[in-house]
């Protein structure tokens, strides 16, 4: 149990990982960690998130990216997600293919606790499963960005349309992971210009 003391605050949570980072050589991945941290932070400055509220934490080949909650989430799956998705785009059309950034990510939202070591809790738990589902996984080689958002996020943001956003482009999986258990939604942002058939083979 947590001490009363141990108070947690509300951000909307933004997990990104790379796919089939691994195979690359230490100076591939140096230099692709320096343009992934440039195209995520022009990404966010698109929704006008303050950047000394924004907390980035590197993961290696990934981030994970807590916003203050005075940001609409809203702006988060537009315009940042297009913003990324353009970046990213724009990065791969310049880099050799077995070089190429296939990028997942994942938005959630929720209570989270910071301390001497860094953030924690069951919503960022869930945000890191979401990101490393299958159905990510099976879409990420064939395109440059895969954004996967919680039941939450869909609920309150998605399902209502807000400017920049199409409900009809999100489709519902099932993420099993770990101990998660949930429906989510899996949204590909190249699709608007270059449709992209979205084959699931496996509940994830």
């Amino acid at each position: 149990m947590a001490s009363g003391k141990q108070r947690p605050e509300h951000r909307s949570i933004v997990v990104l990982d790379i796919t089939g980072s691994g195979r690359w050589d230490n100076r591939t991945q140096l230099n692709t960690r320096a343009a992934l941290n440039a195209m995520v932070r022009t990404a966010f400055r698109a929704a006008r998130v303050p950047k000394a509220q924004l907390v980035i934490e590197d993961r290696g080949d990934g981030m994970i990216a807590l916003v203050p909650a005075t940001v609409s989430k809203a702006d988060l799956l537009s315009p940042m997600i297009p913003a990324l998705a353009a970046a990213v785009g724009k990065h791969n059309a310049a880099t050799p293919q077995d070089s190429r950034i296939h990028l997942r990510v994942s938005v959630h939202a929720g209570e989270i606790h910071r301390d001497a070591y860094g953030w924690a809790g069951v919503d960022l738990n869930l945000a890191c499963r979401l990101v490393n589902c299958t159905a990510a996984y099976q879409q990420s080689p064939h395109a440059g960005v895969v954004v996967v958002v919680s039941e939450l996020i869909h609920h309150g943001i998605v399902r209502h349309g807000y400017d920049g956003i199409d409900p009809a482009r999100y489709i519902p999986i099932q993420v099993d992971n770990k101990e998660v258990s949930t429906q989510a939604w899996l949204h590909l942002p190249e699709a608007a210009k270059h449709p992209v058939a979205i084959t699931l083979t496996a509940a994830s």
